[in-house]
């Protein structure tokens, strides 16, 4: 697994400070062709930052009436992912990038709980299609195995905005096992391999279980930052 930095953050608060790391990283870093004005490929290509200001008009949808929350790293207003940062959701077939990239990152509930609706904070950088595909799955043996659920979302917004959340409801609910570990899962659909969209960071910079498959296969679980997402049950 390549080394992963941070969360790259363009946020109001130490603007300065935080633009001239991001100006030393991209100097200092390998980085791959830019295909779209603003968005900037860092860590060989598997995580993107944009280094225009991020638009926050958009407001983040809330969960149903009546949920609990089994996991949740989603900030709050106008912070409620990292609009600038994340990790790439890419088809084999996206210009000027050199791999194919799928994400999974891994939550464990505190109790027994039925999952309701997932919520997560992915955005569309390029590609014909606008769209990607969310599962919550099984574990096997640290990484991501049977999808328990899957769904899909289209129309993300563009990768530079915050906060549009992707809710996937689940009718029927996936009972989930107290101190098991689920992995929520993004990838592209084969069908539309030109599709490159982006995993938004969470604002926190919260550290947990990742997985990524850059086409062959998925790697086993390390410890790095996740994308935000929240699950919510009964």
């Amino acid at each position: 697994m390549p080394f992963r930095y941070g969360s790259l953050r363009t946020e109001p608060k130490e603007h300065s400070v935080r633009f001239l790391l991001i100006v030393f990283l991209l100097l200092t870093l390998p980085v791959f062709a830019q295909s779209k004005e603003g968005v900037v490929p860092i860590n060989g290509g598997h995580d993107f930052v944009y280094v225009k200001p991020v638009n926050r008009i958009f407001p983040a949808a809330r969960p149903a009436a009546g949920m609990v929350t089994i996991f949740s790293n989603l900030g709050k207003g106008n912070n409620v992912y990292n609009g600038a940062a994340g990790t790439g959701v890419l088809g084999k077939n996206v210009p000027n990038q050199p791999y194919p990239e799928w994400v999974a990152n891994g939550f464990t509930p505190a109790a027994n709980y039925t999952v309701m609706e997932i919520q997560v904070g992915v955005s569309w950088v390029e590609g014909i299609t606008n769209a990607v595909i969310l599962s919550l799955n099984e574990d096997n043996g640290g990484k991501p195995g049977k999808a328990l659920f899957t769904t899909d979302f289209t129309t993300l917004p563009d990768f530079g905005t915050c906060c549009t959340l992707q809710t996937a409801t689940l009718i029927k609910g996936v009972p989930v096992t107290q101190g098991t570990q689920y992995w929520v899962v993004l990838r592209t659909s084969p069908n539309n391999q030109g599709t490159w969209d982006v995993w938004n960071n969470n604002f926190a910079d919260m550290q947990g279980p990742f997985s990524n498959s850059t086409g062959h296969g998925w790697n086993k679980q390390s410890t790095q930052e996740l994308g935000a997402f929240a699950v919510f049950g009964q």
